[in-house]
C-alpha cells in the first residue's frame, strides 16, 4: 500500500522531467527554425535583388543587341554604297580609258587621212589633174592637219564649219583596220562622214586575197568609224591594218 504513493510520485517525477526536456526540446527547435525561416528570408530577398539586376542586365543587353542590329544595317548599307561608288569610278575609269583610245585612233586615222591623200595629191598633179581638184585636196589635207593637231592636244577633233569634205574617187569606199575589239567582235576602221561613212553600211574585210568577214558600221565619227563583225561571216581572227572594202 506504501508503494503505491512513491510509484505515483515517480511516475510523476519522471513525466514532469519528460515534459521539460520536451519543453527545451520544442524551444530549440523553434529557434533553429527560426534562424532557418530567418536565413530563407534573406536568401530570399538576395535571390529578389539578383533577379532585379539579370532582369536589368537582359533590358541592357537586349537594347544593345538592338544598338548592334542597327549599326549593322548601316554598314551593310555604307557597302552597299561603297560598292556601288565604286562602280561608278570603274565605269567612270572605262569611259575615260575609251575616251583616250578614241583621241588616239582620231589621230592615227587623221595621220593616215593626211598620208593617203598627200599621196593622192601627187598623183592628181602627175596625172594633169584640174586646179579645182588640187585646190580642193589642199584644202583638205590643211583641214585634216588642223584636226590632227587638235586631237594630239587631247581634245575632240570636229570638222570647222564650211571645212572642205571633199570625198575623192581614188579612195571613196576604202579603208584600213585601226584595231581590233576582243574576239574579233567589232573594228575601228579609219572611214568616216568625211569620206561617206554613214551608219548600216557593210564593208568585206581581207587578209591578202581572200575575204575573211563582214563588218556594218554602228557608229560614224568624222574621220574613223567602228564596225561591228557579222558573226556568221567570220573566218580568221582579224588584226591591225586589215584592208575593208565598202559592199555596194
Amino acid at each position: 500500500m506504501h508503494r503505491l504513493p512513491l510509484i505515483l510520485c515517480a511516475i510523476a517525477l519522471l513525466g514532469s522531467t519528460l515534459s521539460a526536456v520536451l519543453y527545451f526540446e520544442i524551444g530549440n527547435s523553434k529557434k533553429i527554425l527560426e534562424l532557418r525561416l530567418a536565413d530563407a528570408g534573406v536568401h530570399a530577398t538576395k535571390l529578389e535583388a539578383g533577379l532585379a539586376t539579370a532582369n536589368e542586365q537582359n533590358g541592357s543587353l537586349k537594347a544593345r543587341v538592338g544598338a548592334l542590329g542597327a549599326e549593322l544595317e548601316g554598314a551593310k548599307a555604307r557597302a552597299v554604297a561603297s560598292e556601288s561608288r565604286a562602280g561608278e569610278l570603274e565605269r567612270d575609269l572605262a569611259q575615260a580609258k575609251t575616251v583616250l583610245s578614241v583621241y588616239e585612233l582620231t589621230a592615227r586615222a587623221l595621220a593616215d587621212e593626211v598620208a593617203a591623200l598627200r599621196d593622192d595629191l601627187a598623183d592628181s598633179r602627175a596625172s594633169n589633174a584640174s586646179p579645182e581638184a588640187v585646190l580642193a585636196y589642199k584644202n583638205t589635207i590643211a583641214e585634216l592637219e588642223r584636226q590632227l593637231a587638235t586631237a594630239r592636244n587631247g581634245a575632240a577633233a570636229p570638222g570647222a564649219a564650211g571645212a572642205s569634205t571633199a570625198v575623192f574617187t581614188t579612195r571613196t569606199g576604202r579603208a584600213t583596220v585601226l584595231t581590233v575589239g576582243p574576239e574579233s567582235s567589232f573594228v575601228v576602221l579609219n572611214f568616216g562622214s568625211a569620206r561617206g561613212a554613214q551608219l548600216g553600211q557593210k564593208l568585206s574585210v581581207s587578209q591578202g586575197p581572200g575575204i575573211v568577214a563582214t563588218v556594218q558600221i554602228s557608229d560614224v565619227r568624222a574621220n574613223f568609224s567602228v564596225a561591228q563583225v557579222l558573226p556568221d561571216t567570220l573566218r580568221a581572227v582579224l588584226q591591225k591594218g586589215d584592208s575593208a572594202v565598202l559592199i555596194r
